[in-house]
């Protein structure tokens, strides 16, 4: 991504620019008066007052706000912050983050126009629900604290002073959010903290950790384990509770754009795979291919043919069409929920993904034969013998339309492809 800080400043640009590359994040500073960034611009960070954000040139995919870790940060519905003096393990995943919804969302704005070309009504949207954090460990008065702005905001606050209780919680019923109290058990906080990014459903789940007052390496263990925010449990937590909330804002924002992509492809899509239907993928492989262009921003597309191992029993007819459709599902479940699918024929299988350097399409193709290649299907079992996928990647080329792209990319697999 082509990220820019802009400021009316120059120092405050360059030391925006430092704290985003001390976090592993690359970004050009541009001071003064707007003017257009040589490389083009897809996210714009804002440093400082009278930071300049007219619009101007290709699309902008996001702009956000530059805010410190010790105050909370202040937003609007479209714009999102930074906690840019925050650790740099903190900003480098709320960067992250951000560009993850940033992609969500335009990509849901594309589906959109590609469904209502397509003359079909796109569904309805969920009903929103009610603001809800849970705590869980030993009471505090941050517990309080946590409960009187929820309240103030329309929601509540469910309280867990086991782990155990706390992940029956989490299991049973969604939140936006948890609390983890380290400040009197601080291993049992960081195992939960840990525990919560290796359950897929909870990964994204916004955390803050009460630490006691000077315990730096229960508060960096927390960033390490994903934690968003960090307090003490004797000081006002305003700012933490502030960045807590924007990471919910964040995540609210990605569920609700995946929730519609995925929405969306199923309206224009085969049921039996979760990929799209051949005319709806070709219409949508254009609107990427002119978008990407319009922006200056990388798309791939990967194709994989799935084949029999040369000198193992053919499968028949039937049971390579169900074992195939298993394997098209399967990678319907394994690329992003930006990405987009489609079976060509009874071996191909075509995937266009937006925002994505070559390198990241060959990531997802490896990702996609490696796990179906240990499928019951591709193991031999039920009359089939062992399978072998072979893989195409190709990234856009200027001027390319998206049917030259799937063209070339279908004509490599013929001519060069990677067995994976």
């Amino acid at each position: 991504m082509r990220i820019v800080v802009r400021a009316a400043d120059a120092r405050l640009a360059r030391d925006a620019q430092e704290m985003l590359a001390n976090a592993g994040v690359s970004a050009t500073a541009l001071a003064g008066p707007y003017r257009a960034a040589p490389d083009g611009e897809d996210i714009r960070i804002l440093a400082g007052e009278g930071a300049p954000h007219e619009v101007a040139g290709s699309p902008l995919l996001l702009s956000l706000t530059a805010g410190r870790i010790d105050t909370a940060p202040a937003t609007g519905a479209e714009t999102g912050a930074l906690a840019l003096n925050g650790p740099p393990k903190l900003l480098a995943a709320q960067m992250e983050s951000w560009t993850r919804v940033a992609i969500a969302e335009e990509e849901r704005a594309r589906r959109l126009a590609t469904a209502e070309v397509m003359g079909l009504t796109p569904p309805k949207q969920p009903e929103p629900h009610k603001l809800k954090a849970l705590y869980i460990g030993a009471p505090s008065s941050a517990f309080l604290a946590l409960e009187r702005t929820l309240a103030d905001q329309g929601g509540l606050v469910a309280a867990a002073f086991t782990s155990y209780t706390g992940f029956d919680h989490l299991h049973d019923e969604p939140f936006d959010a948890v609390v983890l109290n380290a400040a009197q058990d601080p291993s049992t906080a960081l195992s939960l903290c840990s525990a919560l990014r290796r359950n897929a459903s909870l990964y994204h789940l916004p955390t803050l950790v009460l630490t006691k007052p000077g315990d730096a390496a229960t508060a960096a263990s927390a960033i390490d384990r994903g934690a968003s925010a960090i307090s003490t449990t004797i000081t006002p937590c305003e700012a933490s509770l502030g960045w807590l909330f924007e990471a919910v804002r964040r995540e609210r924002r990605r569920r609700a754009a995946e929730h519609d992509m995925r929405a969306l492809r199923d309206v224009m899509g085969d049921p039996r795979t979760g990929l799209w239907l051949r005319d709806a993928f070709n219409n949508h492989v254009a609107r990427l291919a002119a978008d990407h262009h319009a922006s200056g921003r990388p798309m791939s597309m990967v194709v994989l043919r799935v084949t029999p191992a040369i000198g193992a029993r053919e499968p028949s007819p039937e049971i390579w069409r169900k074992g195939f459709g298993e394997i098209a599902s399967l990678a319907a479940r394994l690329m992003r929920d930006a990405d987009s699918g489609v079976t060509l024929g009874h071996d191909l299988i075509a995937l266009a993904l937006p925002a994505a350097r070559l390198r990241n399409a060959k990531r997802t193709a490896e990702r996609i034969a490696s796990v179906a290649e240990c499928t019951a299907f591709a193991s031999g079992e039920g009359g089939a013998g062992p399978l072998v996928f072979e893989q195409s990647v190709v990234e856009l080329q200027p001027g390319e339309s998206g049917s030259a792209m799937m063209a070339r990319a279908l004509r490599a697999i013929e001519v060069e492809s990677i067995p994976a």
